[in-house]
């Protein structure tokens, strides 16, 4: 049996118990929110959140080194929040990560970014975040030389029923690019053609264009470059003759195509070679002309030498 003292401690201490833990019931039941795990401070909205985040990362500017490196830090921290506090807004979470990604990609931390894109891509169903999410998975992959993952990413946007023409048109110029690093340029120059003649925006189908003669040179086909060239030109004409800003536009990107100073490289470094070859052989053949001339001294030579030494036998 128990002595009267201990029961009455007993009592008390279960009495104290009951009563923190109902303070406890009721702090919980006032405020619902999860308990932070960041250091960032819980705002009224979502929108307010991301602002709170986009100001954090505007403060990035100017800075350098460490500093950029902590003001970074803070920032995605801070985009994360958004999923710490309004995990229910699937759309604020997916530009929150999304943000957080292009954050995280740009200071090379590689599986953070695409952790953090996945999450856009997987939260945020019609916004305009999942597709940018999908293409920049891809990118990632592609960078890190995982060529059939990254073929794939990109392939899943062109056959997305939520991206945009644009989107889908992009995506088959990367998939281009793969093709051609996995030395697959038949389907490299098929994705292309059907950007070049069918592209929603007319800056795209020179770029699909552009694609495909820098492939010609660098397959040493010049020729077939430049036709390809002469038809990139003969279709997009029309637009590049308007009086406006896509025809100046246009006309812009035409200049600046980047095969074509590849092929004139190319035309005169083979000029220069086939006139190298003309010369080589005009020299090879002065050269034989020499020996020959010289042979025939040298036989000239020998007779006289012939005829001196019989001249002092006789």
């Amino acid at each position: 049996m128990r002595a009267p003292g201990a029961a009455l401690t007993l009592a008390l201490c279960a009495l104290a118990a009951f009563g923190m833990n109902s303070v406890h019931a009721d702090s919980t039941s006032k405020d619902a929110r999860p308990a932070a795990r960041t250091s960032i401070p819980r705002l009224d909205t979502a929108k307010a959140q991301l602002e709170h985040a986009a100001g954090l990362k505007k403060s990035m500017s100017g800075t350098e080194g460490e500093a950029r490196d902590a003001a970074r830090k803070l920032a995605v921290e801070a985009y994360r929040s958004v999923r710490e506090y309004f995990g229910g807004d699937a759309a604020s979470c997916a530009e929150a990560a999304f943000r957080a990604g292009e954050l995280l990609r740009t200071s090379d931390d590689v599986s953070g970014a695409q952790s953090e894109f996945a999450i856009a891509r997987d939260r945020g169903t019609g916004t305009s975040f999942q597709v940018r999410a999908m293409m920049e998975i891809a990118h990632l992959d592609r960078r890190a030389k995982r060529l059939e993952k990254a073929l794939d990413g990109y392939e899943a946007v062109v056959g997305s029923d939520v991206a945009t023409a644009r989107q889908k048109d992009d995506a088959s110029l990367w998939c281009g690019r793969v093709y051609e690093d996995l030395e697959r340029p038949k389907d490299a120059r098929r994705v292309w053609q059907r950007v070049a003649e069918k592209g929603d925006d007319p800056l795209d189908r020179i770029r699909a264009w552009d694609l495909m003669v820098s492939m010609l040179v660098d397959q040493g086909d010049l020729e077939g470059a430049a036709g390809t060239l002469e038809k990139c030109r003969e279709a997009l004409s029309e637009v590049s003759q308007e009086e406006s800003k896509l025809g100046e536009r246009v006309r812009a990107a035409l200049t600046s195509m980047r095969s074509q100073e590849e092929l004139a490289r190319a035309v005169e470094k083979r000029h220069s070679g086939d006139s190298d070859t003309v010369q080589d052989k005009k020299k090879s053949g002065a050269d034989k002309g020499d020996d020959r001339g010289a042979d025939k001294s040298k036989k000239r030579g020998k007779s006289k030498k012939q005829e001196d030494d019989d001249d002092g036998d006789g």
